[in-house]
């Protein structure tokens, strides 16, 4: 596996960011074995940083006073990672995610996790409580695909277990659709946290688009009432759609992350 890059938070804080999924990232990754990669991060200062290869400490003069910087990742066949997408399932990025957080990550982390790494991202807080200080999702694609494929009529559910294949409609897809293995949402099942009280007890705040056509904005409303953390803040933007990427969106993420860098420092330094 491959990650790029470290952002220094201060000795003992530091920020992971687990990215998006199937949505929006277009599809598969390169092939070959287990690699995760990624390029950008996000200051401190508001602005998008590029990262060099494998991980590495940067000072924080060297990326513009005092910007705050952590590991960002790919989970494998995801994006720019390689892997085949056909053989990935949800508990193999979950595995991802933990050796992230067990192999690269040094110290407490606040998690970032957009689309179906918010749902990982909650995962992690479970399995890792002593390191995951507080989460932070961007569209958080919890229970996504299930609830999806939950939701179709009973006649085409049939068709897609007895093909083996849905072709899920997506327009980050060049061709249209995502071709999603059955036994992936089976699998995927495994998974699913709204239907129970999620045990999470550390500071989550939620960003959400409410043009968001992909992941409704309720299923944040979702989390914050399934986890136990008393700590939980909803904010959503009215015309922000699945990606959260403009300008405005990414300042609102630079400045969330400062929000909780601010509370926590006191406790972890």
């Amino acid at each position: 596996m491959r990650t790029s890059g470290y952002w220094a938070l201060g000795p003992a804080l530091w920020v992971s960011t687990v990215v998006g999924g199937l949505w929006e990232d277009g599809g598969g990754g390169h092939g070959g074995p287990g690699r995760l990669d990624t390029s950008w991060e996000v200051g401190r200062s508001g602005r998008l940083l590029g990262l060099p290869p494998w991980p590495q400490r940067i000072p924080c003069k060297e990326v513009g006073g005092d910007s705050t910087v952590g590991p960002r990742f790919d989970y494998s066949g995801v994006g720019n990672s390689d892997g085949n997408i056909q053989e990935c399932t949800v508990g193999r990025w979950r595995k991802d995610v933990l050796s992230i957080i067990d192999d690269v990550a040094e110290g407490p982390q606040i998690l970032v996790g957009s689309s179906l790494g918010g749902w990982l991202m909650l995962h992690a807080a479970i399995a890792r409580p002593q390191k995951v200080v507080a989460l932070i999702g961007i569209a958080a694609a919890v229970d996504g695909l299930v609830t999806q494929f939950n939701q179709l009529p009973v006649e085409v559910k049939k068709e897609i277990e007895m093909k083996g294949v849905w072709s899920m409609p997506s327009k980050y897809s060049e061709e249209g659709v995502y071709e999603v293995r059955y036994s992936f949402i089976k699998e995927a099942e495994h998974h699913c946290l709204l239907h129970s009280p999620i045990p999470v007890n550390c500071p989550i705040r939620l960003l959400h688009g409410m043009e968001d056509d992909i992941i409704p904005w309720h299923t944040s409303i979702q989390i914050a009432d399934r986890v136990v953390s008393n700590d939980v803040d909803v904010i959503l933007r009215k015309h922000s759609d699945h990606r959260m990427k403009e300008k405005s969106d990414i300042q609102l993420l630079v400045y969330t992350i400062d929000d909780l860098i601010d509370k926590l420092s006191t406790v972890v330094t």
